[in-house]
């Protein structure tokens, strides 16, 4: 059995939770979870959360025998609204986490109910009057039930709150510290309690108060939401509200595998009073517990900055996609992983893949491949196969029984493709993970650029030093490169030959054909040149009906084969295309040894002359 996880704000503990208990289920029983995920949320207004979103395209949801659907950790309405669609069209049982869509079981708590109950405590146990509440985003559902059920607490004592006391922040801890500060600018008096949606902008609120010598649980009281462990290991804690994430993802999985008939199903939640509203804790924790479950997280975040700053300064040094794998690997074999697969969309390789060019687009090629496979301690690699497969026939075998965590990569909303791990544990216990996925992403962009830089110098060169109508060299590249080869045989005292060609009444041509036939028959005079010239010999348009040869000397035939065999082919370009003016060119030949007298421009002028011998007596 295969369900899909679609979730987002992966970052954040409660999300984990909810994985943690689903992935406990699904690896009790064998079953594959693949999990759709990104970090969006935190970046929603901006193309980096445009480009972040785009995970959520890649599913096709009807490969799957069932989908866990957390609506409202996906903060952007379009993409909310185009899964909900593509999950109805797929038919396929589902469990919603959270959000009251019609036509789909919801398993879910009363955020309403909870909030009323932690904003009651504070005024019925505390004497709380004076509140501010920090809200999640205004268009979040839960972040709304949760508002109404603040108000509703303190409308049912008697309370009233101006909407100026009412902030709204992204469930991030910077948004508690921003609270903070435009309540300490404002100049108005600080309230007796700060009601906040979630722990993590609680935390923010708590950190920033420190900072202006205001002591949580005794100058104001402070409450979060959804039991995070940051606040648990404050003293005081923080007060909040504690959800049964893990239950819910555990049972939400169960039903999918064991119910036919799968109901709404409400769970309780347990409010957690501790030292931040000002109630005595009772569990007995020590500042060295404290200390060292600090140290541990510190630890964690510098261990996986050091390693991001090496992984950035090591990819960004990559200039082709070839070299760019080979560091990644060591990268990924420090992160503990039992799959990895680094997939890219179709366009974003060129010829031998040793190349990077991948056209900018908002969304999954057709076809996808991956250059970097890493399958328990062995790396590989799979060419291409269809997006919607998620992963090739035989990877999906492989990690049959796993969770596969899929994240996106791009660059602001430029889609590259994605990155499917699996591991023991969730790899996202650490917000410097997300960054180590960003440095893919930006590597990759990197090797984008400097291709495209690449292919824009071969343009502007192309424009210098080709001639326009044929596509040989002018002057300035024929003489560009003319000076390496007269430095190689000035050194090994090889001679040098030129060949001086005139292209035989052009002029005839250009006034009774018209100067379209006389581009004609130039272009063919070139394109024959360029099938008879030999590798290491070099090709000018001279002038307007004029062509020099110049090469090496060594054998002293070099120039024979040319010689005789280009007005026949130009007889035969005539006859195939039906014209009826001749078609030939007048040769004239010269070869020296180079001196330091030489000139490459004399010996041209002698080359012409002995074209014109050639030439004599032919009618222009």
């Amino acid at each position: 059995m295969k369900i899909a996880v679609l979730i987002g704000g992966i970052a954040y503990e409660i999300q984990k939770r909810l994985l943690e208990g689903i992935m406990k289920y699904a690896r009790i029983k064998q079953i594959s979870i693949h999990v759709f995920t990104c970090n969006g949320d935190l970046y929603k207004q901006s193309e980096f959360g445009m480009g972040e979103f785009q995970i959520y395209h890649l599913p096709d949801l009807t490969r799957y025998d069932g989908i866990i659907f957390a609506r409202d950790t996906i903060q952007s309405e379009q993409y909310a609204d185009e899964i909900t669609q593509r999950i109805r069209q797929s038919g396929k049982p589902v469990v919603s986490i959270e959000n009251h869509i019609q036509g789909m079981p919801v398993f879910y708590v009363d955020n309403r109910e909870a909030m009323r109950e932690i904003t009651a405590h504070l005024i019925e146990v505390h004497g709380v009057k004076e509140f501010c509440y920090l809200s999640g985003p205004k268009e979040n559902p839960e972040s709304a039930e949760r508002l109404k059920g603040f108000l509703e607490a303190l409308g049912g004592h008697g309370l009233l709150l101006g909407e100026e006391a009412v902030y709204y922040g992204n469930y991030w801890i910077d948004s508690g510290r921003r609270f903070v500060n435009e309540l300490k600018k404002s100049g108005k008096n600080l309230p007796q309690a700060i009601v906040c949606a979630n722990d993590d902008m609680a935390l923010g609120v708590y950190m920033e108060l420190m900072k202006y010598g205001i002591q949580v649980g005794k100058d104001i009281f402070l409450t979060g939401f959804d039991h995070a462990t940051n606040g648990a290991h404050l003293i005081p804690a923080i007060t909040t509200v504690e959800k049964p994430q893990m239950q819910i993802g555990y049972e939400a999985c169960k039903s999918l595998v064991e119910t036919k008939k799968i109901n709404n199903r409400k769970f309780k939640v347990k409010c957690c009073f501790r030292g931040s509203c000002g109630c005595r804790e009772y569990r007995k924790r020590n500042i060295a517990e404290i200390q060292l479950w600090n140290a541990e997280q510190k630890l964690e975040m510098i261990s996986m900055a050091e390693i991001n700053k090496n992984m950035a300064l090591e990819l960004n040094g990559c200039d082709n996609l070839s070299d760019f794998c080979e560091e990644l690997k060591s990268y990924i074999a420090q992160m503990d992983f039992t799959f990895v697969y680094l997939c890219l969309c179709e366009e974003e390789t060129a010829g031998d893949k040793a190349e990077y060019n991948y056209h900018i687009r908002e969304n999954y090629s057709k076809r996808v491949f991956i250059p970097v496979a890493y399958e328990k301690g062995r790396f590989t690699s799979y060419s291409f196969f269809e997006s919607n497969e998620f992963l090739p026939a035989e990877c999906r075998e492989k990690t049959e029984g796993e969770v596969c965590i899929a994240a996106p990569l791009h660059f602001r909303r430029n889609c590259l493709g994605y990155l499917v791990m699996c591991k023991n544990s969730l790899p996202f216990n650490n917000i410097q993970f997300q960054n180590w996925i960003m440095n893919i992403s930006n590597a990759l962009e990197n090797i984008r650029k400097q291709g495209e830089l690449k292919r824009l110098v071969k343009k502007l060169n192309r424009v210098w030093m080709l001639d326009n109508l044929t596509q040989v060299y002018n002057r300035a590249g024929f003489f560009h490169f003319a000076g390496k080869m007269l430095e190689e045989c000035r050194q090994k005292n090889i001679p040098i030959g030129v060949l001086f060609l005139d292209i035989n009444k052009l002029k005839f041509v250009n006034d009774n054909y018209g100067h379209e036939e006389g581009d004609f028959y130039i272009k063919a005079v070139a394109g024959n040149l360029k099938a008879l010239i030999e590798k290491e010999q070099i090709l000018m348009r001279y002038g307007g009906d004029e062509f020099v040869v110049l090469g090496k000397c060594i054998k002293g035939d070099e120039f024979s084969s040319l010689i005789k065999m280009l007005n026949p082919r130009l007889e035969e370009c005539r006859q195939k295309n039906g014209k009826d003016y001749e078609m030939s060119v007048s040769i004239g030949f010269q070869s020296v040894s180079i001196t330091q007298e030489f000139k490459l421009d004399q010996l041209i002028e002698q080359a012409d002359r002995e074209m014109y011998k050639m030439k004599k007596g032919k009618p222009v």
